[in-house]
């Protein structure tokens, strides 16, 4: 295989990560055995953003009501991370914060939501690097849903930080779309909002 010769890895692990590629989506195999990166998708990132907003919509409110001191602590520390990786302009330090902090607030449910949650928050990076490569605004908007979620999370106010964090990804799938496909309607996104938003009356 070319490209395991070319990375000076072993076939074996090679294919392996091109398989746990194809199944999330991110790459395809052609008849010919060629490999190539998937394009980007309206309709993939309508489900993959609704998928996020149910599960961590869920994780985070269950979070915020058992939230220890030390967790909230963290969450501050990680949002820190995050405003200090903008001011020196270090996007990978950013991003390491940023997962971080998301990652935090689902410490207190099980592994299972976890561990999806941290697929599909690595799935979403590519529609993430849309939404904020080469706009301030972007920049800025992302900054104060951050600082809204963790004020709401260290609060003890559960039900607000589900509904923030919902507005949050919905805003950036809705404006990444806007860019790739304007014509296109994330409806299974405004239906997950919906069914975040009910968890007030919980």
């Amino acid at each position: 295989m070319k490209l395991a010769e070319e990375l000076g890895v072993s076939r074996t692990p090679l294919r392996e990560a091109l398989r746990m590629l194809q199944h999330e989506g991110l790459a395809r195999v052609e008849a010919n055995k060629r490999v190539t990166i998937a394009d980007v998708n309206p309709a993939d990132l309508d489900a993959l953003y609704a998928l996020r907003i149910q599960q961590e919509a869920l994780t985070i409110f269950q979070s915020t009501k058992h939230a220890s001191n030390r967790q909230r602590d963290e969450a501050r520390s990680n949002l820190e991370a995050m405003f200090t990786a903008i001011r020196d302009d270090n996007i990978d330090e950013w991003s390491s914060a940023h997962r971080r902090f998301h990652m935090s607030m689902a410490g207190g449910v099980h592994e299972r939501f976890q561990t999806s949650i941290s697929r599909h928050f690595d799935h979403a990076e590519r529609y993430r690097h849309i939404y904020l490569v080469g706009s301030d605004v972007n920049w800025a908007q992302s900054s104060q849903d951050h600082s809204a979620i963790c004020e709401a999370y260290v609060a003890g106010q559960a039900a607000w930080a589900a509904e923030l964090l919902a507005e949050h990804y919905a805003r950036t799938a809705k404006t990444v779309i806007q860019t790739i496909d304007p014509e296109f309607a994330p409806e299974m996104v405004a239906s997950a909002v919906t069914m975040a938003l009910s968890l007030r009356f919980v």
